[in-house]
């Protein structure tokens, strides 16, 4: 009785195991689901701005303009790395398109931000692009957005010029695909890392320029510094602000680091920064939480009454789908309106859900954009996770030979490959208290592993995501017959998008007496490019300051208002400071007109001088032939 007691006791306690494993994998599928949902409902919004039916290609008309910057990079961003179906190819041609065009200018992307170069090289790379290889500089040869952009940025121009920003993004792209620096770089990953780690600030976390932790920059540096979270290195260094000397692994700063994280979230599960709660910083820490392999609803630290940061995240999101920057207006961001969806908030809240998905899925993390791994070694990844996990919170020497062991499995992990090994901490822990060498290798050390390639596109949204073979269709042709003749720059992502899928179509021959026809289009709005361009600078390098603008400057002023009104209402509002060209037209005029009427008056006044004096003359002589007549 008392075995079948004993057996029946295991069999429950099994019972109740399996029972709540169950649940906690339909609890995860059912988040997973409306990670989806909300994912879907973002990229449904954007469309819906562009006036696009939900059926529609994001990547194309209108949205393609903004290819190469800052509104238009981060969307390809994300749905390229969930997989979502959508036109990547068009992307990739106006986006290489532009930054040929940008090279041919002094200052290439931008004068002194490496993010420029960064946030470009990543959006290529999560469609399936080589940032190494993109379009063509003035000299015809590849450019190389990952050298450019961190270790062979201009002399004057280095990779920390930008400041904080610069390295942490400089580092999570040159780790995207573990792009090797060249060893006459004069720079090292090591270098980045430590120039990163000695702008800790004293509670732990990192800011922008400030003295106390910044959510979204403590987040971003997270993210770069987390595929060393595993290396044993120890880096010496002095820190910035205060002087002191310290030595650190990552893993001390990135643990130091969330913990103040954690000190300044709101007791909604939010984060503030410059005053306000808003849903990008919500973002920077769900995608830091998930690059270390943390799960945003499970870990304590970032639960605050019963709020984790995706139920933070999702208290933005308004009925439409999109999310708002913050719930209180700021009159120095009045773009940011706390009652309407806004682009960038949106975007990020949409690779933040990317990134969770990502993570709940199983799949590398948001910035590894290698293939995913092969089953064997994510098998052997997660046993050793599992392993570890089993260990005793108390060890003791009993324990030392299994501690040995699951040491040596982890070594057997490639090096670039540890950092999956998200519980590895554990068992480094577990090997100080037992006196046991750790003679892993340093990950810095070996994770240069590519000159060039292309980033994996992983079918997360869809089973299955096919590029195929390219075919120019009969409704591409019609498309082309209906661009209208008087073009402007807002058909410019259709052109290019047409002209590059031509270009490579298998079935080019059919519509071969199309290229020439695209082509001259392409420069029709080339020309009109370079007219907004020479106006904008004629206007600050001509009319800047307006306010010590003179009548002198009146046919200038003419002239480009005459310009102006010969282009397009789309592309006259791509002329900036427009409105003071015409308060200074008015100015002037209004000067102009003052001058004519004292001109007139002053003439008259003359005329009337001159009358005056001719008739005073007049009468005077009268008088003296008078005078005269009396005297005979």
């Amino acid at each position: 009785m008392k075995k079948l007691s004993s057996a029946l006791m295991i069999l429950l306690a099994n019972l109740l195991f399996m029972t709540a494993m169950t649940a906690e994998v339909d609890a995860k599928e059912e988040l997973k689901n409306e990670i989806r949902d909300d994912i879907e409902q973002i990229i449904d919004w954007k469309k819906a701005s562009f006036g696009l039916h939900a059926e529609q290609p994001l990547l194309s008309s209108q949205f393609l303009n903004h290819a190469g910057d800052a509104s238009g990079d981060w969307y390809p961003f994300a749905i390229g790395r969930i997989g979502y179906p959508d036109d990547y190819r068009a992307y990739l041609a106006v986006v290489e398109d532009q930054v040929s065009k940008r090279y041919r200018k002094a200052h290439q992307l931008d004068e002194s931000k490496a993010t420029e170069w960064h946030r470009i090289a990543l959006a290529i790379l999560a469609v399936g692009g080589d940032p190494t290889n993109v379009g063509s500089d003035k000299n015809g040869e590849p450019i190389n957005l990952i050298a450019d952009g961190t270790y062979a940025r201009a002399p004057d121009k280095p990779l920390d010029f930008q400041g904080i920003n610069g390295l942490t993004w400089g580092l999570i792209t040159l780790d995207s695909l573990g792009f090797k620096i060249p060893d006459d770089a004069g720079l090292t990953r090591d270098e980045i890392i430590m120039d990163i780690l000695k702008r800790q600030l004293p509670d732990g976390g990192f800011s922008l320029n400030g003295t106390r932790t910044d959510p979204d920059i403590t987040g971003m540096v997270i993210q770069a510094l987390a595929p060393y979270y595993n290396s044993e290195k120890t880096y010496e260094y002095q820190l910035s602000r205060t002087n002191e000397q310290v030595a650190k692994t990552v893993r001390q700063v990135i643990d130091e680091a969330l913990q103040a994280l954690s000190n300044i979230q709101e007791d909604n599960g939010t984060f503030k920064s410059f005053g306000f709660e808003n849903a990008e910083s919500i973002v920077q820490v769900i995608v830091a939480l998930t690059e270390l392999g943390i799960d945003p609803t499970e870990d304590e630290r970032f639960i605050k009454n019963g709020n984790n940061l995706i139920d933070a995240l999702k208290s933005f999101q308004m009925e439409d789908g999109g999310f708002i920057h913050s719930k209180r207006y700021d009159p120095e961001n009045p773009s940011a309106d706390p009652n309407k969806s806004n682009s960038m908030a949106s975007e990020q809240a949409l690779y933040a859900f990317v990134a969770l998905y990502r993570f709940y899925e199983g799949a590398r993390t948001l910035f590894d954009f290698r293939q995913e791994m092969d089953a064997d070694l994510k098998e052997a990844i997660d046993a050793i996770k599992a392993d570890i996990d089993a260990l005793p919170s108390t060890i003791n020497e009993s324990h030392k030979a299994k501690v040995e062991q699951l040491f040596n499995r982890y070594k057997a992990i490639p090096v670039t490959e540890r950092r999956y090994v998200f519980n590895y901490y554990k068992l480094a822990d577990a090997m100080e208290q037992l006196n046991i060498e750790n003679d892993s290798e340093y990950i810095a050390d070996h994770m240069g592993e590519v000159d060039r390639g292309n980033g994996a596109v992983t079918p997360l949204f869809t089973d299955e995501f096919h590029r195929g073979p390219i075919i120019f269709t009969a409704e591409d042709a019609k498309k082309v017959e209906n661009l209208p003749e008087d073009l402007t720059t807002e058909h410019y992502g259709e052109v290019v998008r047409l002209l590059d899928k031509l270009e490579n179509a298998e079935n080019r021959d059919e519509y071969e007496h199309l290229i020439d026809h695209l082509l001259n289009m392409k420069e029709k709005i080339g020309e009109i490019e370079q007219e907004i361009e020479a106006l904008n600078k004629e206007i600050m390098d001509d009319l800047f300051p307006f306010e010590e603008l003179s009548v002198e400057d009146r046919d200038k002023i003419n002239g480009i208002i005459e310009r102006y009104n010969r282009l397009s209402d789309y592309d006259q509002q791509k002329i900036v400071n427009y409105e003071d060209v015409e308060r200074a037209k008015a100015e002037i005029d209004s000067k102009a007109r003052k001058q004519i009427v004292a001109t007139v008056l002053g003439i008259l006044f003359v005329l009337f001088t001159i009358w005056f004096v001719v008739r005073r003359r007049k009468k005077r002589r009268e008088k003296e032939m008078e005078f005269i007549d009396l005297e005979d």
